[in-house]
């Protein structure tokens, strides 16, 4: 299969230019299967290699003179694997950066001149065209006035290595565009420029990169993946909805009876739901995330403009924590203010059921004291007791009305202590008449003695008393 730009010779001395000198990621099992490089039995995974491989065509040798003649010519480049696979084609696997410029720029000169005029090594067209995204970038909004050549010499000023830059046309090919192409020597230009965009004198406008194809390839003639109709060996029509020898716009076959010409499913065989498409796309991401260096920025990129005079704005990072820790601060001062006013709250409160309940205690000494004029000192002294608080103009009051009360006590009971002592003798006097009586009953006929005796006795006894 020819190469996409050409074979040997010049073609390949131009191609050494788009070649990444930085090492690359490794390559899977897939990638291998791509390149001709069959699985081996018994071995779930064949070696991973860091450089990108290389492609031979053209050459009628088997492994082991390939391997003699780069022993022989090539003694400093170092190839880790050779492999060759049924059409014939060999893939070649260098070990670092130099051996692979080395057997890109040097073996075809060397191979043409040991009788192998046909030989063609190349990178694979897959790795190949994700390399030459990767140096493409995009403006647009760009002044139909505004020439290419200013562009060219704008970016040259900056130091710029630019290739080429075209202007778009329209889909009929004549009409110009508003975006303009720019192809880069490589992925550091092509990132720089991305980084600081297009400034044409006091015009500036914003670039942007060339995104990745993960559409896989496909032929249009044999509907088979991995090569376009320019590159197809078969030259024979398919028909996409049954798989016939016809174009699809003379099948006879209804849409529901078709069948895919690649997995045999019931499905156009252009259809993205076929299982073939999906491997492929799968294929063609995993290419992408090995050989692409999209994702990393350009550490020293340089700035349009003097940062001194224009300093950059703060970051919204910094704007957010500012915000978030000034709620975080009233949310603490609200909290707490809340919490204080409940302390305040339950604090008063027993205060002012403290005060009731002194107040009750002292009503009720004050009640006391009128019922008995003995625990007069007693609530005197507990009244004294309490604190300053208590001694206010109602309890001084209540007191003079206490003393008022005890005086008007103290001379009732001065009136009323004469009469009580009459009484007390009139009741002492018929307790003893009837004592006397009893006696008199309960005597016995023979006891005249006792009863003279008896007789005399209380007969004296009353005497006393009369006196």
């Amino acid at each position: 299969m020819p190469p996409k730009n050409g074979g040997g010779g010049a073609g390949a001395r131009k191609r050494n230019h788009s070649v990444n000198s930085q090492p690359r990621q490794q390559l899977t099992t897939n990638n291998a299967a791509h390149v001709g490089k069959p699985l081996l039995a018994g071995k779930p995974s064949q070696p991973k290699f860091n450089i990108a491989p290389l492609i031979l065509e053209g050459v009628k040798v088997n492994k082991l003179q390939l391997n003699d003649l780069l022993k022989q010519h090539l003694k400093d480049v170092k190839v880790n694997d050779i492999q060759l696979s049924r059409s014939g084609s060999f893939t070649l696997y260098a070990d670092d950066v130099s051996s692979f410029n080395r057997l890109l720029n040097d073996f075809t000169t060397i191979l043409t001149a040991n009788g192998h005029p046909g030989a063609k090594l190349f990178v694979p067209r897959s790795i190949q065209r994700i390399k030459d995204t990767e140096k493409v970038a995009f403006v647009k909004r760009v002044d139909l006035e505004l020439p290419e050549d200013r562009i060219i010499d704008a970016l040259k000023n900056v130091g710029l290595d630019v290739i080429n830059v075209t202007r778009l046309t329209s889909k009929d090919g004549k009409t110009p565009t508003r975006t303009i192409k720019i192809t880069f020597s490589d992925v550091q230009n092509r990132n720089t420029f991305v980084h600081t965009g297009l400034q044409v004198d006091s015009m500036h406008f914003i670039a942007e990169a060339a995104s990745q194809n993960t559409k896989p390839v496909q032929c249009y003639i044999c509907l088979k993946y991995g090569h376009i109709a320019k590159y197809c060996q078969t030259k024979q029509q398919v028909c996409a909805r049954c798989g016939d020898n016809h174009r699809i716009d003379q099948c006879t076959v209804a849409s529901d009876a078709g069948k895919c010409c690649n997995c045999k499913g019931n499905h156009l065989a252009t259809s993205s739901d076929c299982s073939h498409y999906i491997e492929q796309e799968k294929r063609m991401l995993n290419l992408i995330h090995q050989y692409s260096t999209t994702s990393k920025q350009v550490a020293t990129a340089p700035a349009p403009y003097n940062t001194t005079e224009f300093p950059p704005l703060p970051n919204l990072s910094t704007q957010q924590k500012e915000i978030l820790q000034s709620s975080l601060f009233d949310d603490i001062l609200n909290a707490l203010s809340s919490k204080m006013e409940t302390i305040i709250e339950e604090t008063t409160n027993r205060i002012f059921k403290a005060l009731q309940q002194k107040i009750k205690k002292l009503e009720k000494s004050i009640g006391i004291k009128d019922n008995n004029n003995d625990d007069h000192d007693d609530a005197l002294t507990i009244s004294d007791s309490d604190s300053s608080e208590e001694e206010s103009q109602v309890v001084k009051h209540m007191k003079n009305q206490q003393k008022q009360k005890a005086k008007l006590t103290t001379t009732t009971n001065d009136t009323s202590a004469k009469p009580t002592t009459t009484t007390n003798i009139t009741t002492s006097k018929q307790s003893k008449k009837q004592a006397k009586k009893s006696t008199k009953r309960g005597r016995s006929p023979n006891s005249s003695l006792n009863t003279s005796t008896n007789d005399n006795k209380d007969r004296k006894t009353s005497n006393n008393d009369d006196d």
